[in-house]
């Protein structure tokens, strides 16, 4: 028990070190309004907003599950519990196919967010006729932790997955059932450092690009793709923002033909924008608040008149408790990111082939802490670790 509080206290401290030099970007604090919170312990993983104007989330704690939100933009918004699954217990990334059709990523991990490999696949939700049918269409026992998961325009049945654990991309085709790995870069790799083996987080394309985070080192990447979800010839990865963060989890490029990257930094408690000419704002959520506490995911609204709306997911707070104690259940919150997409009007395109934009002259994935950086902050921690476990 001694070395268990030694190890709290430590986490604690070099949290509060992290969060001493963390408030270096400026504020712009939206309108949010919490549609609804969920019982402690529940980590809502991702959402997807249906056509309809429905929300959709995945958990990965205490179960792995499936929640809808109807009437989100009403005063009474209505959750219900979609699906909870037997013999699985983390559904993780999840996006809308067609109208009513949701394909989501699962399997099983053994601890929070550690992956049992070869468990995890790609399922699809059809919530068209009724009661809800869940199929698994395509196994993917070479993965680990397959996180996030979008899909590819013009390519029907096709879609990209990110996996955490390995540090990959898989292309999936459901109708063949088949997949191939496509990107295996030492960006998207977990650092030696890492306390749990996570490297990429969530993906997106974006005008011919694929864009993706490495989590513990709060980065932003991207890489030159093609219509058919295949890297370009001779595209090389490219470093498109460097955040002062303890960490970022996922991020959405939008709303619509927007280039504005809008990054949900779960343990660091805070929403970021970052417009396309490099600026990066705080636009909900402090380290020591529950604002937008573990906001792990974002998804924009569908519906005419509710398109700037940023439906934003929640862990609570549960990766990195305030003051080593204070957390609260998962939640959904909606952010209306109008008033910042009216006052930053970024013109469109500013991030040009083969840019890289200076938004941190620090090591990529470092913040300076008294002296020395988040990451060596960090592997300090870490060697420490395997110190006392050594014992």
């Amino acid at each position: 028990m001694r070395l268990y509080a030694h190890l709290l206290a430590l986490v604690h401290v070099i949290t509060c070190m992290a969060v001493s030099v963390q408030a270096n970007y400026p504020s712009f604090p939206l309108p949010l309004r919490n549609l609804h919170q969920f019982p402690l312990t529940t980590y809502l993983q991702d959402v997807a907003v249906a056509s309809n104007g429905d929300i959709y989330m995945t958990t990965v704690s205490p179960d792995a599950s499936i929640y809808s939100v109807s009437g989100a933009t009403t005063t009474t918004p209505t959750v219900s519990l979609v699906h909870k699954f037997d013999g699985i217990n983390a559904a993780t990334g999840i996006i809308e196919t067609q109208p009513g059709v949701f394909t989501f990523l699962a399997g099983r991990q053994s601890s929070l967010g550690v992956a049992i490999l070869g468990t995890f696949g790609v399922f699809e939700l059809d919530s068209r006729h009724g009661k809800p049918i869940i199929t698994e269409l395509v196994p993917v026992p070479d993965s680990g932790l397959i996180i996030g998961v979008i899909p590819i325009p013009g390519v029907p049945d096709t879609l990209l997955v990110s996996d955490s654990t390995l540090g990959k991309v898989w292309r999936v085709n459901t109708a063949t059932r088949k997949y191939e790995q496509v990107l295996d870069d030492a960006s998207m790799k977990s650092p030696p450092w890492a306390p749990l083996p996570f490297g990429i987080g969530g993906i997106q394309l974006h005008k011919g690009y694929l864009y993706f985070v490495a989590c513990y080192e709060a980065l932003i990447y991207r890489i030159r793709f093609t219509d058919d979800g295949y890297p370009a010839p001779g595209a090389e990865v490219e470093l498109v923002v460097a955040l002062r963060s303890i960490y970022i989890d996922n991020f959405v490029i939008g709303p619509g033909e927007d280039d504005t990257i809008w990054a949900a930094t779960n343990a660091d408690n805070r929403l970021f924008a970052i417009t396309p000419d490099g600026n990066v704002t705080v636009v909900a959520g402090a380290p020591d608040e529950l604002t937008v506490a573990g906001d792990v995911a974002g998804a924009f609204g569908r519906l005419p008149g509710d398109n700037n709306t940023l439906y934003v997911v929640t862990a609570g707070g549960m990766l990195n408790p305030i003051n080593g104690s204070l957390f609260e259940g998962g939640k959904v919150v909606a952010v209306d990111t109008t008033s910042f997409l009216e006052d930053s009007k970024p013109p469109n395109d500013v991030f040009p082939p083969n840019s890289k934009i200076p938004i941190s002259t620090q090591q990529p994935g470092s913040m300076e802490v008294f002296g020395c950086t988040s990451r060596s902050v960090l592997e300090l921690f870490h060697i420490f670790l395997s110190y006392i476990i050594g014992r």
